[in-house]
């Protein structure tokens, strides 16, 4: 996913370069006498403005991050390319209909403003795309598409007239969309889309999302209350949990207390969660298909299990002399670094655990969808004394 990444920008550029292309030679063959060419080039200028923004608004009516795609945009482009290319031999052979104003409007609209219409809808998406992986950022958007339209306009500016006709022109700009049509298509294939998302009607900042991977296959999902993440399977890089995953012996049950400690786990596992709040353990059960008995009601139930993960937010719902008399033998809290209270661990030191802190050597990358790299801390609370002298991705912390 990460040279799908770093392609983002030469879907832009390539567009950028084929309306330029476009326009250009629009406006040479329809502005190539000096009678009146200040007006007319005013004229031209002005439609092509209104086309664009029209196109703007237009592929923005959908929310972005649901709509990334940019298929029908892209065909839109192809289409008019053709036209124009078409128009173009009609003009040139039929001597330029004598400069017939209704001949000059005809080809204004098929030459430069349909065009730049779907150039503009399909650049639009092409910002969706970007920043739904970047978080609103459209560098590579942005600069990609106004270098393409450079490197477009330098070419019309030296190239066309003879020998190459301006049908020519047109047929390269519908190679230059085409290839960048395919390299979008390339690009959304190994990018997550969003499948299915669910939402607390009581709190409408919290919610769920499924998003799913083409290439390769693959699922994620998400508990989020605004932008801040509650919980996301699997795990990216740098986060705690996939550090811990390696230490869960098979057969094992495993308690996890806090919506952040959850992740999906083998199926030879056995697991129960317990969530304070309600309406995100209700949004967080319908959204993950948790079955009912695996929801408990209190950190120290019976059925505690012989391992308990929690997240930091949730160490204000336990007590580590409870879980210790519950008959918890390994205990493991996750979060951003120096976030575990030292009054906690003094209690946890009380209670008989021997205590342990790893810092992940992960340093994190940008997971899907759009997860900010992270490099998370564990402490590990062991009944027994002796918490694991190493956990596999993480650096032992004195």
């Amino acid at each position: 996913m990460t040279r799908a990444r770093r392609a983002l920008w030469i879907p832009p550029f390539l567009l950028g370069s084929a309306i330029a292309t476009a326009v250009g030679t629009g406006a040479g063959i329809l502005l190539y006498n000096d009678e009146g060419l200040l007006r007319a080039a005013l004229v031209l200028a002005g439609v092509n403005l209104v086309a664009m923004t029209v196109g703007l608004r237009t592929a923005g009516v959908r929310e972005a991050r649901r709509d990334p795609l940019a298929g029908k945009w892209w065909l839109g482009l192809m289409v008019t390319l053709l036209g124009a290319a078409g128009f173009a031999v009609v003009w040139e052979g039929m001597d330029a209909f004598a400069a017939a104003p209704a001949a000059q409007g005809l080809g204004l609209a098929l030459t430069t403003a349909l065009p730049g219409y779907w150039a503009a809808g399909t650049w639009a998406r092409l910002g969706a795309l970007e920043a739904l992986l970047r978080r609103g950022r459209k560098h590579q958007t942005g600069l990609g598409a106004a270098a393409g339209a450079a490197v477009g306009a330098l070419l019309v500016i030296v190239f066309l007239g003879r020998p190459v006709w301006a049908v020519t022109a047109f047929l390269a700009a519908m190679v230059l969309g085409s290839a960048g049509a395919r390299l979008h298509v390339w690009i959304l294939d190994r990018m997550p889309r969003l499948h299915r998302s669910l939402e607390d009607p009581d709190r409408p900042w919290l919610s769920f999302e499924e998003w799913r991977t083409v290439l390769p296959e693959r699922r994620t999902r998400a508990l989020l209350a605004g932008r801040r993440w509650l919980t996301i399977d699997p795990p990216p890089p740098g986060d705690w949990r996939v550090c811990v995953t390696g230490t869960l012996d098979p057969g094992c049950q495993v308690l996890f207390v806090g919506i952040g400690s959850w992740f999906e786990l083998p199926q030879d596992l056995e697991w129960s969660i317990y969530e304070p709040d309600d309406g995100v353990r209700k949004l967080a059960a319908k959204g993950f298909e948790w079955e009912e008995q695996a929801l408990v009601e209190s950190p120290v139930a019976e059925a505690v299990g012989r391992v308990v993960l929690a997240d930091l937010g949730a160490t204000v719902a336990i007590r580590p002399g409870l879980l210790r008399d519950a008959g918890a033998e390994r205990v493991w809290i996750g979060g951003p670094p120096n976030g575990l209270p030292e009054s906690f661990r003094e209690e946890a030191r009380e209670a008989g655990f021997g205590l342990a802190r790893y810092r992940s050597a992960v340093p994190g990358v940008e997971g899907p969808p759009n997860v900010e790299p992270r490099a998370d801390e564990v402490w590990c609370l062991d009944a027994g004394g002796s918490p694991p002298e190493s956990v596999p991705g993480m650096v032992t912390v004195p």
